[in-house]
This record gives structure tokens, sequence and C-alpha cells, in this order.
């Protein structure tokens, strides 16, 4: 347990850091516009760098310390985002005919195995990000449902390709060697389906995620979440702050913090000693503790919320995992004896069996969307409730009750006012 600020600070440097610029950069987006001052932003960086420098060796005591790497870290924020408005700070080449070539080997075998357009535009989606023969309607009724996350590519794609990488790999001796080398191929696996699927924000901070988690495990390194997550913000940002901004992005990061912090709570809440049971209800936290910290993002994105997304998401995201399983299996199946052609078969009965369970609760009056508006101030305070409610979870003291009942009293007061 953390006795003080500073000691939080030690222990979750990543997650302060990455916090303290981003906070920089929405400063910036704020009151500067999209100004561009690059030669600015490298002087104030340089000045950065001589007072940090000087904080730890002059005898400066440790609260204004911490007040100057606070100002010191906004600066920076402001300073990337100054000088990233042209282009990005790093660049890397994208391997284009060597990627293209690997994706038209795996479009061309679903098209030669799974012969339904609509079945084959759906797979093409799920497993690569292929949307262009998605049929439409479906796509409206998957988006209504609140589960469109399922067809765009994100961190639960890759995490499929990232356990059975592992599980492939755990024949090897456990020497530094093989390790090395189970390393190179886990990685090369990862950002290989990541360049694949077009390099989405979604999948590139899942695809970070894993691989700031992976090399910290081959260093043996102590693994804390929410600062592998933030060691993720901080590699973003050097290589295309507009990323940022990206709504699949914010989402895929809301609800990788949100299945973090909320999920160990509520799956407690209900221990169940039948496997059966506990698999459901162990998927049904995920699915809440996502939406926890997803809702206000989609509703100031889209200013809807779909009724039934508990629902939807609790049934169509373990079936959907299975035909992702499927569909990987399909594509290094060999094709002798028929086989990738009897597998195609059954996947595409699937898919259509899917997609008609979609349609059907698509149908339902109960799943039209309830129209709902948020601004800045209502985001604000809504994360505000939610981290006290984690807070008195997770603490279990009745003063952050107290806060909350403040919390709330206070803003509807002010909007019975009109302030707001």
């Amino acid at each position: 347990m953390e006795k003080s600020n500073a000691h939080w600070k030690a222990a979750h440097p990543l997650l302060f850091i990455a916090g303290t610029l981003m906070a920089g950069l929405m400063m910036a987006n704020l009151f500067l516009g999209h100004s561009h001052y690059p030669v600015y932003a490298i002087v104030i960086i340089a000045i950065g760098l001589l007072l940090l420098q000087g904080s730890l060796l002059l005898p400066i005591p440790s609260f204004f310390r911490s007040i100057l790497v606070l100002f010191i870290l906004l600066s920076w924020g402001i300073s990337i985002y100054l000088a990233t408005q042209e282009k990005n700070l790093i660049h890397l080449p994208y391997p284009k005919p060597w990627v293209e070539g690997c994706r038209n080997w795996v479009v061309k075998k679903i098209n030669t195995t799974i012969f339904s357009k609509e079945a084959n535009g759906f797979a093409l989606a799920l497993l690569l990000g292929i949307k262009s023969d998605l049929n439409k309607e479906l796509l409206q009724a998957y988006t209504q449902l609140g589960i469109i996350h399922i067809v765009a590519i994100s961190g639960m794609h890759l995490e499929i390709i990232f356990k059975n990488l592992t599980r492939l790999t755990q024949w090897m001796p456990r020497k530094k060697f093989y390790l090395l080398l189970e390393l190179f191929m886990v990685l090369t696996g990862v950002w290989l389906y990541t360049l694949m699927a077009f390099a989405s924000p979604s999948i590139v901070r899942a695809s970070v995620f894993f691989s700031i988690y992976f090399i910290g495990k081959f260093l043996q390194k102590s693994n804390y979440t929410l600062n592998t997550i933030a060691g993720g913000i901080l590699i973003l940002l050097l290589f295309d702050v507009k990323n940022l901004e990206n709504i699949g992005l914010q989402l895929s990061y809301a609800a990788v913090i949100g299945i973090h912090l909320f999920y160990p709570l509520l799956n407690k809440m209900l221990p169940m000693d039948n496997p059966l049971l506990s698999f459901l209800w162990s998927n049904l936290c995920v699915s809440i503790a996502a939406q926890l910290t997803t809702l206000p993002i989609l509703v100031y994105h889209f200013h809807q919320i779909a009724t039934l997304v508990i629902v939807s998401n609790f049934i169509m995201v373990p079936l959907s995992n299975i035909l992702l399983y499927c569909l990987v299996i399909l594509v290094i199946c060999p094709s002798v004896l028929g086989l990738s052609l009897i597998m195609g078969h059954w996947i595409e009965g699937y898919i259509v069996w899917i997609n008609a369970c979609i349609r059907y609760f698509y149908e339902q009056p109960i799943s039209s969307s309830i129209e709902v508006h948020f601004g800045p101030i209502q985001i604000t305070v809504y994360y505000a409730v939610l981290w006290l409610v984690y807070k008195w979870l997770n603490k279990k003291q009745s003063a952050y009750l107290l806060y909350l009942l403040v919390l709330i009293v206070g803003y509807r007061l002010v909007k019975l006012f009109s302030l707001v």
C-alpha cells in the first residue's frame, strides 16, 4: 500500500509520466489550436532537461521538486503537441510488399473455402478487418446492439494470437537463447498480424501492450498493468500523437483500464464453484467492467446508448471468440483430402447462424438505442464518480461514499441553477 504521493509515483512511474504528458497535450489542444512551432518545442524540452538535472543535483525541498517535475512534464506534453502538427517524431517504413503478400494468401484461403458472400465478407472483417464486402444492414445491427467491436480488429483478436503463440513455444527449454528465440517468434507473429490487419490504432495499442508485457517478462521485471498501458501511450506519443484522437483507440484503452480495475472486484462479489456458472459470471463481469469505462466516450461521440449492450456482449463475445479460433485453424489447415473445404463449410454455417441471431435481436423493439448527450463536464463528473465507486469497492472505506454524495449533490445543485 502506498504511504504517500511520492510512494505512488515511485511505484507507477510510467502511469504518472504518461498521465502528465497527456494533460499537457490536452492543454495545448485546448488553448493553442493547430499551431506548430517545432523549434520552440525543442527549446522547451532542452530547458526542461536542464531544470530536471538541476532539481536532482541542487538541495531543493521535495515538495518544490515535485512541482518542478510536474511543470516540466506538462511543458513536454505541450512541446510534443507543437512538434507533431506536420509530421511524427519518429517514422518507420511500412513493409508493404511483404505484408500484402501474407494478407493476400489469407484472403485467398478464405475465398476458396467460404463461398457465401455474407459469410465470406464477415470472416474477412473479423479476421483481417477488411470491411468492403461486409453487409451494411448487418453492420448497422452490430452497431445498434453495441457489439461493433467484434468486427473491428482489437485486443480481443490479438490476445488469441498471442496466447496461442506462447502455447506453441512452451516446449522450448527455459534457457536464455531459447527464451530470446521465443521472444523473437512471438513478437514477429504479433506484429505481422497487426500489419496484416492494416495497423489500425486499436490493434497497434494492443500490439504495443503485449510487446511491453512480453519484453518485461523476458527481462524478469515486475508487471503492473497500468504501467504497461501507460508505456504504450508514451510510445504512441512518439510515433503518432494524432492517433490519440482516434475513437477506436480511446475505446480500446478505456475498455482495458475498466477490465483491469473493475473485473477483479466484480468477479469476486459472487464466487461460484460450478465451472460453467463461474465462466458465465466471469464473462458477464468482463462485459460490465468494459462498459463502465467506455460508456461516456460512446455517448460523447455517438449520442446514444445501446439498450442491449450488456446482453449482446455477454452472448456474442464468446461466440465470436470461438469463430475467430476456427478461422485461424482454417487458415493454417492443409488443403489435402478436402479438410479446409469441410471446415470452411462448417464455419460458413456457424457465421450464418450467428448473424441470424443478431438480426433477431436487432428486430426487437427493445433493441432501439436511447439518445443521450454528454459534454466534457458530464464526462469529467462521470469518471470522478466511477473513480470514487472503485475506491470504495477496493478500500471498503465509507469516506468515499461521502465524497461521492458530495460530488453528486454539488453537480445537481450547479445544474439546478443552470451554471453548466
